[in-house]
């Protein structure tokens, strides 16, 4: 592996266990250390504070499932099965099939525009319904057996056109992996680089009404 690299990864329930696993999407600079990360997680509204947090599970039905890019939202990096910490060093993951790389030998200046369908598709998850701060997302199902951050993954993979890979040693329990948040026509034309105005479906599965 060459240059900065988009990668796939896993923070594994509990951590280096099989039992279970949040997939997402890793950003790493020529060194190969993790630098950025794009999650889907359980979150919350603080009222206090006006801003969303990000919780290890959704179980409430005020929790909603949220794209978040750790580039704004530090506090959102997770712990990545297999990397070398503290510093996160992806080699030995690589290595081991714990992170699957999925574009490298890049430089730093095209990170984000191959990420820009990723965060095009994160940013239209997080307004499927209306919310502060860019809308609400989507209502987190119970304990996460349901469309959830997997299912946040696995459109972002989608969204920039490649294909799920398979991680080794894979964990028992991915729920939600095998589901997207948004339609393929959406996908397609995020990929196509179709504007948002350019949208046949507002939400997942519900036609936009015609114009006059």
């Amino acid at each position: 592996m060459s240059g900065w690299s988009i990668n796939a990864a896993e923070l594994r329930i509990p951590r280096r266990s099989r039992f279970a696993a949040l997939r997402m999407i890793v950003i790493a600079d020529a060194s190969g250390r993790a630098v950025r990360q794009i999650n889907g997680l359980a979150s919350w509204f603080d009222d206090e504070h006006h801003v969303w947090r990000h919780k290890p599970i959704g179980y409430l039905p005020t929790d909603r499932l949220r794209g978040y890019d750790s580039k704004s939202h530090t506090r959102t990096f997770m712990p990545i099965n297999g990397a070398a910490s503290p510093d996160w060093r992806l080699a030995p993951a690589i290595a081991a099939g714990a992170v699957r790389v999925l574009a490298d030998g890049l430089a730093r200046d095209e990170i984000d525009n191959q990420l820009a369908p990723a965060l095009e598709a994160l940013r239209r998850i997080n307004r499927l319904s209306k919310g502060p701060d860019g809308g609400a997302g989507l209502p987190y199902p119970f304990m996460g057996f349901g469309r959830n951050s997997n299912s946040f993954f696995a459109t972002m993979i989608h969204a920039m056109g490649f294909t799920v890979p398979t991680f080794a040693a894979s964990a028992i329990i991915v729920p939600g992996a095998r589901s997207l948040l948004l339609s393929a026509d959406q996908l397609h034309l995020i990929r196509t680089g179709g504007s948002p105005e350019d949208d046949d479906v507002d939400r997942v599965g519900v036609p936009r009404p015609a114009g006059p």
